[in-house]
């Protein structure tokens, strides 16, 4: 492996910290609600796996997929006003439908739905314009149109629903996955790709063969494109770029590579009517600094109702996190691992501000105001602390315990309230 390239493709990802997941497709409509019942199955996206239904049923659903209020550029603008850095779309999930017109099936937006326009290239026009990075989701491994992907017998209950013969899965992988990745490279120019296994079925299929033959195809098409650990969830090749935790797993520490979470709003990834777990601003924000805590980003997923519109809670959502970055956003874009490990008051990251100094950042979880706070660990010598929201002084001492901070009465009226600390002297580890 190229350690230095892949370093060089990922440092805007380790420095970007926050990105947007999007789930949309036609499950969209239905949003988890068949035959006038709730889905039996919690993820709306799993329709056609968790219902029983052949496949002809579910591909019926393109005739109805229309989504007038789909408009690419608001999308993307609500992604950068919440601070996301980056964009990630489900080009083809587990059901073989693809948002963009693909060459090696009909089973597409412009060639099977009534809308007729490019989703992914409309999406790549908006995210040029505005500067934020482009991704793609694609299910390499499921694949439910009947052209040879696996099924996950697990959920996919339906007789029409089998596992495929190696020759069936290996013409899928050489006519329509390898087909369609060069497809969204070429087409597209995104700056990651996001495969998904995350069972030993998988095992049988995405060899490491196969994982490398992928892998190279990326690397061939395109020099920036990364390549995240769920290309073989449990044997990732070492050639990857990114380690994709699970679902909604947060972990206490981070890892060698740079790596994301990826996480959801409520609890379905595409959008579900009859889901009302709707996360506080408050949590969210917890999960991404604790994840930039740890060295790690967080990738927030929105499931767009059918017709293209975000739900009105999750805009609110987005604006609150905007809002909370765009005060105190240099706490987590680009800052490192905590070098003071994890306080049960709340988390720390850090970053070098000068040779011989750097910046200390204590996000407040758990406080109370008007108190003081002792600091253990801190190697060097303080010079300035300040509240980053109101630049209100923090005043602060050094005894044989550690360093003292007199916490303002202040902070009571703030949001997670972040204390800036300066120390000159102190190394921060990359």
């Amino acid at each position: 492996m190229d350690t230095d390239s892949s370093s060089a493709r990922s440092r805007w990802f380790a420095a970007a910290r926050f990105g947007m997941f999007i789930h949309w497709g036609l499950y969209s409509n239905p949003a988890g609600v068949w035959k006038a019942r709730k889905m039996k199955h919690p993820y709306a996206e799993w329709l056609q796996g968790a219902e029983p239904m052949p496949r002809a049923e579910y591909q019926r659903l393109a005739a109805d997929f229309h989504p007038t209020a789909f408009d690419a550029e608001q999308w993307i603008q609500d992604a950068q006003s919440a601070g996301m850095r980056y964009f990630v779309i489900t080009a083809k999930h587990h059901d073989g439908f693809a948002l963009w017109p693909t060459r090696v099936s009909r089973y597409n937006v412009m060639d099977a739905t009534p809308f007729k326009r490019d989703i992914l290239g409309e999406l790549a026009a908006a995210c040029r314009k505005l500067d934020v990075k482009l991704g793609f989701y694609y299910s390499h491994w499921q694949d439910w149109e009947g052209t040879g992907g696996d099924v996950c017998k697990t959920y996919v209950q339906h007789d029409e629903y089998v596992h495929p013969t190696e020759e069936e899965f290996s013409r899928y992988w050489k006519n329509k996955c390898l087909v369609q990745v060069r497809e969204l490279i070429d087409a597209y120019d995104p700056c990651l790709f996001w495969f998904d296994t995350w069972d030993k079925e998988s095992f049988r299929y995405v060899t490491p063969e196969r994982q490398d033959e992928l892998i190279s195809l990326v690397r061939d098409r395109s020099s920036k494109c990364l390549v995240n650990s769920r290309i073989q969830y449990l044997a990732p090749s070492e050639r990857v770029d990114y380690i994709s935790m699970m679902d909604n797993e947060f972990p206490d520490k981070g890892v060698d590579k740079p790596w994301e979470t990826s996480g959801t709003f409520n609890h379905s990834w595409a959008y579900h009517r009859l889901d009302f777990a709707w996360k506080s601003t408050e949590e969210l924000l917890k999960n991404l600094i604790g994840n930039a805590a740890n060295g790690g980003n967080y990738q927030l997923n929105v499931g767009p109702m059918g017709d293209g519109r975000f739900q009105a809670a999750v805009i609110k959502r987005l604006r609150e996190l905007g809002t909370w970055l765009g005060i105190n956003g240099e706490s987590v874009y680009g800052a490192e691992c905590s070098p003071l490990g994890k306080p049960a008051w709340g988390r720390i990251t850090a970053r070098t501000l000068s040779e011989g100094r750097a910046r200390l950042y204590l996000h407040l979880w758990s406080v109370t105001p008007g108190t003081a706070l002792c600091l253990d660990g801190v190697t060097g010598k303080p010079v300035g602390a300040k509240v980053l929201e109101t630049g209100q002084p923090v005043t602060f001492a050094i005894s044989d315990a550690g360093l003292w901070l007199q916490l303002p009465g202040e902070l009571r009226g703030l949001q997670l309230p972040v204390i800036a600390v300066d120390v000159d002297g102190m190394g921060i580890r990359a």
